[in-house]
């Protein structure tokens, strides 16, 4: 068999194999979530988000943004075995800290202050 017609058969196999798989998984909601800091940050993104009244409704923006990009402060945070944990999210490039509340539906946002600088 020649190379042309060797190239044209894998190319035929990959060409149904992606369409199949396409059709198999398609439009699913697939991340990557082993890290505890991404673990966290995607449930935070699954729930409805609150404001609490000493947050300023101008910070949503970051606030989107962090629950996309910012580090959780395990060190900071809050964490019970039942009940609400309140973790602390470090957003460095808009040197922003979040205080969040995470419950079993609801996020609250306690606060949001400038980081500290050690």
């Amino acid at each position: 068999m020649r190379i042309g017609r060797k190239i044209l058969y894998y190319l035929l196999g990959v060409g149904l194999g992606s369409l199949l798989v396409f059709f198999i998984f398609g439009d699913r909601d697939i991340e990557c979530n082993y890290f505890p800091n991404d673990r966290v940050l995607y449930d935070l993104r699954l729930k409805e988000i609150q404001l609490s009244p000493e947050v300023n409704s101008a910070d949503t923006v970051d606030l989107q943004y962090a629950l996309e990009r910012a580090r959780v402060d395990f060190n900071k945070s809050e964490i019970n075995d039942e009940g609400c944990n309140v973790y602390h999210l470090d957003l460095k490039d808009r040197m922003k800290s979040f205080r969040i509340e995470n419950c079993d539906s609801i996020a609250t946002v306690l606060a949001v202050s400038p980081m500290e600088t050690n």
